[in-house]
């Protein structure tokens, strides 16, 4: 062998050993490239994951927050409830809400037993052991006492609203109130910051553990297979995006509402108290703008939760238009919205906020291809002394708010006193009437109907009366205080029970009174056992259902027969009851249901017939009436007939029957009894007669 072929071999045995050895080496490199990724991979997994394991444990602690609250609102409802249903209600969410405190706390302490549960195999930390174990926290002790209370409370209290409320209630239900369960929210804010704290912490040891790797790797990839590495590059930035933004994001959802991005409840709490002490201490005016959305529930209900969804989102985006950037816009839960307004100059200032934020919710919005028509009512309240206190600005807000909707919604109202003596007013009524139902004080006047053409008796109407300390409450003084405080089922029965004993008295003496007219509210004919109560009644009174009629509303005839009033009403008349429709004219019934088949009688609103004889529209619209109704079969009664002019005009008109001060003033049962005794043993009045 040649020397030159003997150096060939050699070079190409070093040849072949250099490569064997630049591959061992680029092997070594792959292989601690790849565990060094890998390692960090697995490592930010892992990070990710008991993020995601902090992020459920602070939603779990803010919602213990929330069924503390819930269970104080809860109790607070059952103890101040004015109806049974309210009651029984209040005291099923009472049970309710402690049942879901004490699942949570139990997931808190052993972990969540759902496998897919970011808090399956929880273990809390040493810090968030003790909080449940060890003073001055003790989660535990602070649980069991508040569910010895609430269940204490449970049993403590009455079923029935009408019974007197147990000292011992009343005691537990303050020391609900006043300090366990607001102690038990404290020790789960505290347990929520724990945790917070804790991810923030983990977060940032483990940037920068992942910067150091992300350094060496970096130099690796470099030197060796840059091209190899790149993909893995950019895993490990996403990774650390992620967490970033998770970060943010437990920090963005501790203070803002989730669905419009607005500040919540929680962040208000806060801000309130530094905002008020810097109004206070530079002397500026601030305003509290209290809004509610107008029938946002009717949204719900009929187009969905997405269409309600999209006018809060909407809504959130027309209030942060309408307002400066240093004010402040909150959502307070389910259709409530609060700004703050800072450094306002005047009361016109902050009433033409609200103003303007009235009007641009008022702007219909698309959804879906449907056309919107949100609306919102607002109290303004302000701030411009040193002896308003965060209460009290919100209350008279609340107070404003209330006294919008209740000027026909859509609209705004500044605070004033005299909304807290107007609130205090109707609380006092409200609180009269419930001691006059208890004691059965309203009285019942009848009121005769009578035949044109014949002067016959034909019926008499059953009217409420209150006597007061020797005043008579006028009935449209009382009544719409007792419709809202949901009164006017008890007040019915008490009307409907002493009338049917009256009128039954009559029938059972051979007087002839015609047919008993019962005025029914919407709010009875809901009543589950309105129709069964009310011929539970006349049976027992032995009155036959001929003699009775109800008076309804033309706008309960509109009411879904889902409610349950259609197959009340129907119930009723095929039982025997009559129904007439009252006010007839005013209102907006469909004409599909005057039909006799639903009907019996029509009322002619009593705005139709005063100075029938000087308003020819009056006239024809009467006439009107008179001839639908003469077709249709249905009887009519002209109400509200005062002088001698008017019950001849209605004579001429071909009106069959009246009611009104011209025949006869509402009249006690003795003396409505007198009256139609002589009536009935008086001689026939001829058809152009005085029928008075």
């Amino acid at each position: 062998m040649s020397a030159s072929v003997a150096a060939s071999l050699e070079h190409q045995k070093l040849a072949h050993g250099l490569m064997r050895k630049t591959k061992a080496s680029y092997l070594a490199a792959l292989i601690l490239i790849g565990s060094l990724a890998t390692a960090s991979f697995f490592m930010l997994s892992s990070v990710i994951s008991a993020n995601g394991q902090k992020t459920a444990l602070i939603e779990l602690g803010a919602r213990q927050q929330m069924l503390s609250q819930r269970i104080l609102l809860s109790a607070t409802e059952a103890y101040t409830a004015d109806a049974q249903w309210l009651r029984t209600q209040a005291r099923q969410n009472l049970k309710t809400s402690l049942d879901a405190f004490l699942a949570n706390e139990q997931i808190l302490r052993n972990g969540s037993p759902d496998a897919r549960s970011p808090l399956h195999r929880l273990e809390l930390s040493e810090d968030a052991t003790k909080l449940f174990n060890e003073a001055p926290g003790q989660i535990e002790a602070s649980t069991r006492i508040l569910t010895h209370t609430v269940n204490s409370f449970l049993d403590l209290l009455p079923a029935s609203v009408s019974a007197e409320m147990p000292a011992d209630a009343t005691a537990h239900f303050a020391a609900l109130r006043l300090y366990i369960a607001e102690k038990a929210r404290r020790e789960y804010e505290t347990l929520t910051r724990l945790f917070s704290s804790e991810a923030a912490e983990k977060g940032a040891a483990v940037e920068k553990i992942h910067l150091t790797v992300f350094v060496l790797t970096l130099l690796l990839l470099l030197a060796e297979a840059v091209l190899i590495f790149a993909p893995l590059v950019r895993k490990v930035v996403s990774c650390t995006s992620e967490l970033l933004r998770a970060r943010d994001q437990m920090t963005f959802a501790a203070n803002h509402d989730a669905l419009t991005g607005l500040y919540n409840r929680a962040f208000l709490n806060d801000y309130m108290d530094t905002a008020l002490a810097a109004a206070r201490r530079k002397g500026e005016k601030m305003a509290v703008i209290h809004l509610d959305l107008d029938h946002f529930k009717g949204i719900n209900d009929t187009l969905g939760h997405a269409a309600g969804d999209a006018v809060l989102i909407e809504t959130a985006k027309r209030l942060l238009a309408n307002v400066r950037d240093s004010d402040v816009c909150v959502r307070l839960g389910g259709d409530e919205f609060t700004v703050i307004l800072t450094d306002v100059s005047s009361e016109a200032a902050a009433v033409e906020v609200a103003a303007r934020i009235t009007a641009a919710l008022k702007q219909p919005l698309e959804f879906s291809g449907t056309s919107l028509k949100p609306s919102a009512s607002a109290g303004v309240a302000l701030f411009h002394d040193t002896t308003s206190t965060i209460s009290d600005l919100i209350v008279n807000a609340d107070l404003a708010l209330y006294r919008a909707k209740a000027e026909g919604r859509g609209g705004y109202q500044l605070f004033a006193a005299t909304l807290r003596d107007k609130f205090e007013e109707q609380a006092n009524l409200e609180r009269d009437l419930r001691g006059a139902i208890a004691d059965q004080a309203f009285a019942v006047h009848f009121q005769p109907q009578v035949s044109l053409q014949s002067g016959k008796v034909i019926g008499v109407e059953a009217l409420v009366r209150w006597e007061v300390d020797g005043r008579n409450v006028a009935p449209g003084e009382f009544l719409p205080t007792a419709e809202k405080a949901g009164l006017m089922p008890a007040i019915g029965r008490i009307i409907f029970a002493k009338a049917i004993h009256t009128a039954s008295a009559w029938h059972r003496g051979g007087l002839d009174f015609g047919r008993l007219s019962l005025n029914v509210s919407a709010h009875e004919l809901r009543e589950a056992d309105f129709a069964s109560h009310l011929l539970a009644l006349l049976k027992t009174a032995g009155l036959p259902t001929r003699l009775v009629a109800l008076e309804i509303v033309e706008s309960v005839m509109l009411d879904d027969e889902n409610s349950g009033i259609g197959l009340t009403l129907k119930r009723l008349r095929k039982a025997g009851i009559r129904m007439e429709l009252d006010d007839f004219g005013t209102g907006y019934a469909s004409l599909s249901h005057i039909s006799a088949n639903e009907v019996d009688r029509l009322k002619i609103d009593r705005r139709f017939i005063r100075n029938i004889d000087s308003s020819p529209a009056n006239s024809k619209i009467v006439k009107a009436i008179i001839e639908l109704a003469r077709g249709l079969g249905i009887s009519i009664v002209a109400e509200g007939a005062e002088t001698e002019t008017e019950l001849s005009f209605l004579h001429g008109l071909g009106c069959p029957a009246v009611q009104g001060y011209g025949v006869a003033f509402p009249m006690p049962g003795n003396q409505a009894e007198a009256w139609l005794a002589m009536r009935n043993t008086a001689p026939k009045r001829s058809s152009k007669g005085n029928v008075a």
